[in-house]
């Protein structure tokens, strides 16, 4: 069971609404709504009753609402040993946005096991508001996230720390031969709308290039690697991130369309809880900030 389904609960009967319980837990309405079905999903019950409005939590939820509370104590005091336990064991724990992972990271990960052969790695691959809560939660040390103008990650200088680490661009690709710039239909693979990449695709690409073709969506699905082999299949064109599509450029196997569907830019920043660490993760963070220019 995720712990986090806990404190999702308590945050769903403190709050008046849906939206504000997931402000509380600082991630998006729609991932906390995913969150709470596969809540339901694993109790095989109800834990929002629906047929109010606004939706409320079912009256067993509320009734137990103090066991929960105990639960979320008890399960966060766990947490936090085996955390200290962790830094004993000199292990540096990333999350990052699926793409990240894929364009950017081995080459992090290899510089830094370098540079300190003793210390363990763990990088768990999630969107953008699971890494955050990770991070926020004391499950990760540093998050690797996407930053955009249309999506500025505005940090608390007490709480966290930002650094840029790389400039990325957000391209569209396909294999040669799939793209016909005379024809009027365009077959795109996409993005599901209410994640990251998703509402870059809706509100900033495409309302541009539908005034030049007709989009037609092949494909959605959410993560970038399969989105890369389905590009790569001649299924249609998809927007993908440089640093995962240059090694296939440079082969010939992907081409470049930025020059007619046009390009987004996207910088990778790293983020960090601002508190007392230990010395390795300190040394650690220094050597993810020189491998930004690798």
């Amino acid at each position: 069971m995720d712990s986090n389904w806990l404190e999702d609960l308590v945050a769903l009967v403190e709050s008046e609404t849906l939206t504000q319980a997931a402000e509380n837990r600082n991630i998006t309405q729609p991932a906390f709504t995913r969150r709470i079905q596969a809540l339901e999903a694993y109790l095989g019950a109800d834990v929002i009753d629906r047929s109010r409005r606004p939706a409320r939590p079912t009256p067993a939820i509320s009734r137990h609402i103090e066991d929960i509370r105990a639960l979320a104590r008890g399960l966060h005091r766990l947490r936090n040993d085996l955390q200290v336990w962790e830094s004993e064991q000199q292990r540096l724990v990333i999350a990052a946005q699926h793409a990240i992972s894929v364009a950017h990271l081995p080459d992090v990960v290899s510089h830094i096991r370098k540079a300190m052969p003793s210390m363990t790695i763990r990088m768990n691959s999630a969107n953008w508001d699971e890494c955050y809560a990770m991070l926020m939660t004391g499950q990760a040390m540093v998050m690797f996230g996407y930053e955009t103008d249309a999506r500025f990650v505005s940090v608390n200088h007490d709480m966290l720390e930002k650094q840029l680490f790389r400039e990325d661009r957000l391209i569209p690709v396909c294999s040669p031969g799939t793209f016909n710039p005379g024809h009027e239909r365009l077959n795109i693979v996409s993005y599901p709308t209410d994640g990251f990449l998703g509402q870059i695709m809706q509100n900033q690409i495409l309302p541009r290039v539908s005034e030049r073709f007709r989009v037609s969506v092949a494909c959605e699905l959410a993560l970038t690697p399969a989105a890369l082999q389905l590009a790569l299949q001649g299924l249609g064109v998809a927007w993908l991130p440089v640093g995962m599509v240059q090694s296939h450029m440079d082969s010939g196997s992907l081409q470049d369309l930025s020059d007619t569907l046009g390009d987004y830019r996207m910088d990778v920043v790293m983020l960090r809880v601002r508190a007392t660490r230990p010395d390795f993760a300190e040394t650690a963070w220094s050597h993810l900030l020189n491998a930004a220019s690798i």
